[in-house]
């Protein structure tokens, strides 16, 4: 290790601090506002032991949030929010990280820097610093929200800090993915791909029963930090020794390859191109088919583990008083379970539509956009077959989850949501480029925020119906009326988005 190495780490962390600063402050804002509001919403809904206990006991089987372990206002109010807090966290955590060292990388801000007094290891250090602190912050306010309820404070900065290493987790995760993948946008498709695996894992986690290899699974460690429950302080002792050994893989990783380079090489393509490759949908499928395959090969086999799984699942519930209100409407806790994960899994489908969408945008901003169109290609042929991508490999990611599990019509009937909030980002990227990425990612997270909010309580019905999501939520059936309401709106908006691309002026960055 070299001292000058980490030369202008300081000044570097100076500019990452200016840059990002929306999404760092809700790193920081949002574990103390939803600790709060999930505080005082369930003091007001759970006003007496027979409230808590009944509440207790219709949530005790979630295979998803896992077991409340405390019998308490508080033990479940941290059993409410710590897997939903720590996901919005942690994917704000990876996209910060990817942001200022891959994607820096990739449109060469990061080699104008190190032709400076610069130290290879600066740009790196200063974003994770950037990172870690926010998240402990985050962690405290966490913690300082519980005690604002009233909570008491050990089990309240139990809670904060397990969450906060868990995001930290996730962002030494990003750093590696940083160093291997060959460009930004693998980079995040490896962070989240990881992310997808360790969610897996905790709902086997749950699904055995076993307290110990939550221990194995980031979005397991609240629960095996056990806040408000008798504090298992042994945690700390596993966890920030592995968020030290990624860190540390992520420095060596660095330290072995060139500026620019990566460990998973692109593959280079032929010397004469097949006669198929002659139309802007050749092209698309060539550049999106890698993260298409990769999608529908993770909804595949998670379908096929959750499908293996079934038979011990309705075990496990059978004769439970989880959730009784949508399992007496969809017959049974089982198939209650299934449409709830069928559902996470849509909202989480979206994102890649938005991403598989921003990849036009991307290539438009490295100039590449131009090189094509200055060819016979046309604009809405080059645009349509991004789109065409998004939206087919959504429909078969989704459909064959259904398939796998044996739900298929209800997974399809929840597809259409996933089309029309892609479609606001496809109108986005015609109208304003610049604002597409932000605004899309913006207007997601509203929804998945408001979403949450209303679920603990804060916002009501009224507010949750203007979401989309809320449209095909478990238990609504998902009449044709609303499906082809949601068609219509998305294939108004992505006209509109062609209709705007084909007339504005190509935009780099």
């Amino acid at each position: 290790m070299k001292q000058n190495d980490y030369t202008a780490t300081g000044n570097l962390l100076k500019i990452y601090l200016r840059n990002n600063k929306v999404m760092t402050s809700l790193l920081i804002l949002l574990p103390f506002l939803f600790a709060y509001a999930a505080a005082a919403s369930n003091m007001a809904i759970l006003q007496t032991p027979d409230q808590l206990s009944t509440y207790i006991r219709e949530n005790q089987g979630n295979l998803l949030l896992g077991s409340i372990v405390a019998s308490s206002i508080a033990g479940a109010t941290i059993w409410r929010i710590r897997l939903s807090t720590v996901i919005i966290t942690s994917i704000l955590s990876i996209v910060l990280i990817i942001n200022n060292t891959r994607k820096d990388e990739d449109q060469g801000r990061l080699e104008l820097l190190r032709a400076g007094a610069v130290g290879p290891k600066a740009s790196l250090t200063a974003v994770l610093i950037k990172v870690f602190c926010a998240n402990s912050l985050g962690g405290l306010a966490m913690g300082l929200g519980f005690i604002a309820a009233g909570f008491p404070a050990v089990g309240s900065w139990v809670a904060g800090l397990a969450s906060a290493l868990c995001s930290c987790s996730f962002a030494a995760m990003a750093a590696i993915a940083a160093q291997v993948a060959p460009n930004a946008r693998l980079a995040r498709g490896l962070s989240f791909g990881a992310l997808t695996f360790f969610f897996v894992c905790q709902i086997l986690a749950n699904v055995a029963g076993n307290m110990s290899l939550m221990l194995w699974t980031p979005f397991g460690w609240c629960a095996y930090a056990r806040p408000f429950a008798g504090e298992n302080f042994w945690l700390f002792a596993f966890a920030i020794p592995a968020i030290a050994l990624l860190t540390a893989i992520a420095y060596r990783l660095d330290d072995r390859r060139d500026m620019g380079g990566s460990y998973l090489r692109e593959r280079g393509g032929r010397v004469y191109a097949r006669k198929s490759f002659k139309s802007p949908l050749a092209l698309a499928w060539r550049q999106q088919r890698d993260m298409l395959f990769v999608w529908v090969a993770a909804y595949v086999v998670m379908g096929l583990i959750i499908a293996s799984l079934v038979p011990k699942i309705n075990t496990m519930l059978e004769g439970t008083a989880f959730l009784p209100g949508l399992s007496a409407i969809l017959g049974g806790p089982g198939r209650a379970f299934l449409a709830i994960l069928a559902y996470i899994l849509t909202q989480v489908l979206t994102a890649y539509a938005i991403m598989a969408i921003l990849r036009i945008r991307e290539e438009e901003s490295m100039t590449r956009t131009e090189l094509v169109l200055s060819s016979a290609a046309s604009r809405v042929r080059y645009a349509a077959g991004h789109l065409l991508i998004a939206f087919i490999g959504s429909a078969a990611a989704i459909a064959l989850f259904g398939f796998c599990i044996g739900d298929f019509a209800s997974c399809i009937a929840r597809l259409p949501v996933v089309w029309l909030i892609a479609s606001v980002t496809a109108f986005l990227y015609g109208f304003a480029p610049r604002a597409a990425a932000p605004v899309s990612w913006g207007v997601f997270g509203a929804l998945i925020l408001m979403e949450f909010l209303w679920e603990i309580k804060v916002i009501g019905n009224n507010v949750f119906a203007l979401s989309p999501f809320s449209w095909v939520y478990p238990g609504l059936a998902v009449s044709f009326p609303s499906i082809f309401t949601m068609l219509l709106m998305a294939a108004v908006l992505v006209g509109l988005g062609l209709v705007f691309f084909s007339r504005r002026d190509i935009i780099s960055e």
